[in-house]
C-alpha cells in the first residue's frame, strides 16, 4: 500500500464538495492533477471507488465508505501532529493562563526570573477554557477567581485586586477617600477593552454611563493622560498620571480574589509565587503600556 496522506485528504474533500472541479479548487490544485491523484488512489485500492460517465466522475458506494474511513485517518494524523507539537512546546515553554490581566503580569515575570532556560507565555481566557487547558496540558499554571478542586492539582490563594476610579484632580469627587459606582453613574468614562474577568462589570454597575472603549493599550493610556474623562485603575497597578488621583471604590463588585492552580508536583513553585505576589507589584510598579 503506497497511497499518501494528501490523497486521503483529497478523497475527503471530494466527498464533501461532490465534484472533481470544486474539490480541486478547494484543495488548491489543478483539475487534471486532482483527477490523476484519484486514479492512482483507486489503483492502490485495486477496486472501483468511482462511478464514471462520459462527462462526470463521482464516488460510488464503496468510494463513499472509503472517504468516511479516510476522514478518520486524516483526523488522527492531524491530532498526532498537534499533540507532538504541543509536547515540544511544553518542553520549551511554560504557559500561564489567567482570567484577569494584572495577576498574569506578575506571575509571568516571576516565572521568567526563576526559569531562565524556558520561555514564559501568558494569555487571558475564560475559566472553563483555563481548567480544560490545565487538565489537557496546554497550561502549566492558571489564575482564576475561585479555587480549582481537581485531583492531582493544588490551588492556592494568590492575592486580591481592587478597582479604583482614576479621576482628574479637578473632578468634583476627586477629594473623596472612597466612592461608590453609583456616585459616577451617568458620567462619560474611558475604558480598556482587554480587562479579562472585569469585562462587562462597568456597564452593569454604571448603566447610565457612556463608555469610550479602547482596544489598544498604548492608545488607551495616552487618552487617560490627556483626557479630562474619568477612568479605572486598580491597586495592583501603579497608574501615576499627572493631574489625576485614584479613589477607592467601596462596592463589593470592585473586589476580586485570585487563585493559582498547577499540578501538585509544582506545589513548591506555587508557594513561591504566592509568597512573592504582592512584593512583585511593589518592586516593579506595573504600568501596563
Amino acid at each position: 500500500m503506497a497511497f499518501e496522506l494528501y490523497q486521503l485528504e483529497e478523497l475527503v474533500i471530494l466527498k464533501k464538495e461532490g465534484t472533481i472541479s470544486r474539490a480541486a479548487e478547494k484543495f488548491g490544485v489543478s483539475q487534471p492533477a486532482f483527477s490523476r491523484s484519484m486514479r492512482l488512489l483507486e489503483k492502490e485500492f485495486a477496486i472501483p471507488i468511482f462511478h464514471r460517465t462520459s462527462n462526470t466522475i463521482s464516488l460510488n458506494e464503496t468510494g463513499q465508505f472509503a472517504a468516511l474511513e479516510a476522514e478518520k485517518i486524516v483526523d488522527a494524523a492531524n491530532r498526532l501532529l498537534f499533540d507532538v507539537r504541543q509536547f515540544d512546546r511544553r518542553k520549551r515553554t511554560i504557559f500561564v493562563g489567567s482570567e484577569a490581566p494584572a495577576p498574569l503580569w506578575a506571575v509571568v515575570s516571576m516565572l521568567s526570573e526563576k526559569n531562565a532556560e524556558k520561555a514564559i507565555s501568558g494569555e487571558l481566557a475564560e475559566r472553563k477554557e483555563l481548567v480544560d487547558g490545565l487538565k489537557g496540558g496546554s497550561y502549566s499554571y492558571i489564575i482564576t477567581t475561585t479555587p480549582v478542586a481537581e485531583d492531582g492539582y493544588s490551588s492556592l490563594h494568590l492575592g486580591e485586586e481592587n478597582l479604583l476610579f482614576l479621576l482628574p484632580v479637578t473632578h468634583p469627587l476627586a477629594s473623596e477617600s472612597v466612592l461608590s459606582f453609583s456616585d459616577l453613574d451617568g458620567e462619560n468614562m474611558l475604558l480598556l477593552e482587554n480587562i479579562g474577568v472585569w469585562k462587562g462589570l462597568p456597564e452593569k454597575v454604571m448603566p447610565k454611563s457612556r463608555f469610550f472603549v479602547q482596544e489598544d493599550n498604548d492608545a488607551f493610556y495616552e487618552f487617560v493622560e490627556k483626557s479630562t474623562l474619568p477612568s479605572f485603575t486598580s491597586d495592583l497597578v501603579e497608574d501615576v498620571v499627572e493631574g489625576k488621583r485614584s479613589v477607592k471604590i467601596k462596592d463589593k463588585e470592585a473586589h476580586m480574589d485570585y487563585y493559582i492552580t498547577a499540578e501538585s508536583r509544582l506545589s513548591a513553585s506555587l508557594s513561591y509565587l504566592v509568597k512573592n505576589f504582592s512584593r512583585e507589584f511593589a518592586r516593579h510598579k506595573y504600568i501596563p503600556k
